[in-house]
């Protein structure tokens, strides 16, 4: 890569609906925050991965696997508390990079080939290209409804098979690039002229809950 990037991993230690997330572990050895670190640092060098974090847990546990680690005040880590915005702004704030990759430790399977791969359509598409900043996502054909009935195909004898309907597509809510200037300036991960990144199906799987966690254990059992 021929651009100034530094990867920032937000991590707080408290979580709504998985009890200390980024410390799980997904294989029985390998933590969800220490997997995307090592992911990372097959591209970048260490002081290009960082870990956000207020926990002193999470700060021992990142300089493990290499990571250097930027402080984030308490207050950013409240959800209830500190809006989206505010997090990023207090975050982004503090990376002296050019870029900024937000590389959130919940999408396991966004590994290093689909990091690498992101990163080159990123020096494409926004440095040298005509958009703004990037969004990683996955295709999705789905039969989509609204309260008031089905919006992208016809529920009756004109039936739209899979294949053939519109493409829409889903966030993957595993990787967020913008200058670092763009991000100051929105308060936000994204600008406006907004590049879709496509992924692998596989990066699909965010880690919200525990029902999610269960199925990033089998399907990482699976692909080993």
């Amino acid at each position: 890569m021929d651009f100034d990037l530094t990867a920032v991993i937000p991590a707080r230690l408290n979580s709504s609906r998985v009890k200390q997330k980024a410390l799980q572990e997904l294989d029985g050895k390998n933590t969800l925050l220490g997997i995307k670190i090592k992911q990372l640092l097959k591209i970048l060098p260490r002081e290009r991965v960082v870990v956000n974090t207020e926990s002193e847990i999470l700060a021992e546990h990142a300089q493990k696997f290499g990571a250097t680690i930027h402080w984030r005040d308490p207050y950013f880590s409240d959800g209830h508390i500190a809006t989206f915005s505010e997090l990023i702004v207090h975050v982004t704030e503090g990376i002296k990079s050019e870029h900024v990759a937000w590389t959130p430790f919940v999408v396991p399977f966004f590994d290093s080939e689909q990091l690498q791969q992101s990163f080159k359509n990123y020096e494409t598409q926004v440095i040298n290209g005509e958009y703004d900043s990037l969004v990683s996502v996955t295709e999705l054909r789905a039969y989509l409804w609204n309260d008031h009935g089905p919006i992208n195909y016809i529920a009756d004898h004109r039936h739209t098979i899979s294949q053939e309907l519109p493409a829409t597509y889903q966030v993957t809510n595993g990787n967020y690039m913008a200058p670092q200037r763009t991000m100051q300036e929105m308060k936000y991960v994204l600008g406006k002229r907004v590049y879709l990144d496509v992924r692998h199906d596989k990066c699909k799987i965010d880690i919200d809950t525990i029902e999610d966690l269960k199925l990033a254990r089998a399907f990482g059992a699976m692909e080993n």
